[in-house]
């Protein structure tokens, strides 16, 4: 009776170990679990703010460009009206020379020196009028 109390014994025993084995290997491979679950999880969190950061840089530049661009086209468009306001002056200038001049001439000189006269200053001063 004590010999098979004994081997009674002895096999709960070694059942025991056993479960404890796997006991132990199951928290083990639970662990390895946790930390690589966690490790990938600082993966996915690390690349996410770098996409963000690197989409935040992205947008940056864009908007960066377009406001450049933006600058750009407004100088040359000032630039081309100051341009087209400068002729305009220079027409409105010279038409005004022009007609001031015949006006003084038509009531200070005679009728054949004045068409002779208004008509070399017309074509002297036209040319350089429209530079």
């Amino acid at each position: 009776i004590l010999d098979d109390r004994s081997v009674l014994i002895q096999n709960e025993l070694q059942e025991a170990k056993s479960l404890k084995e796997e006991a132990l290997e199951e928290l083990r491979k639970s662990l390895q679990t946790q930390k690589k679950v966690s490790e990938e999880a600082e993966n996915i969190i690390r690349e996410a703010k770098e996409t963000a950061k690197k989409i935040q840089e992205e947008a940056y530049s864009k908007s960066s460009d377009v406001i450049k661009r933006k600058e750009d086209q407004a100088k040359q468009k000032i630039i081309s009206l100051e341009t087209d306001a400068i002729k305009n002056i220079k027409k409105i200038t010279g038409n005004v020379i022009i007609e001031s001049s015949k006006i003084y001439i038509e009531s200070n000189i005679d009728k054949k020196e004045n068409v002779n006269l208004i008509t070399k200053s017309s074509n002297e001063i036209k040319p350089s009028l429209l530079v």
